[in-house]
């Protein structure tokens, strides 16, 4: 349970001056992040994917984009393609972080 983790053990984003993830609380109308959630690479990593698939199971629906860092230009050229979708499209948002 990520709550009862020791502080400055989480992954990154954890606050652990409350257990709060951080994009819980940055996911405001004064901030309107665009959260990317890079996930671990493969079964090299065991511990890593495991702790991905655990943020990815409980922070999943905070996230506006994933990705799994299988090959880091690929992924940075995934990332690069979505930052240029913000800049030049449209996005969705909440309608009470308009009015």
């Amino acid at each position: 349970d990520p709550g009862n983790r020791t502080p400055g053990t989480g992954p990154q984003g954890w606050d652990p001056r409350n257990g709060t993830p951080a994009v819980k609380v940055l996911r405001t109308a004064e901030f309107v992040p665009y959260v990317v959630f890079i996930e671990a690479p493969g079964p090299d990593t065991l511990r890593t994917v495991e702790e991905s698939s655990r943020i990815q199971r409980g922070y999943g629906h905070y996230f506006d984009l994933s990705l799994t860092n299988d090959d880091l230009e690929r992924t940075f050229g995934r990332l690069r393609q979505a930052m240029e979708r913000l800049r030049a499209e449209p996005q969705w948002v909440p309608v009470s972080w308009v009015y």
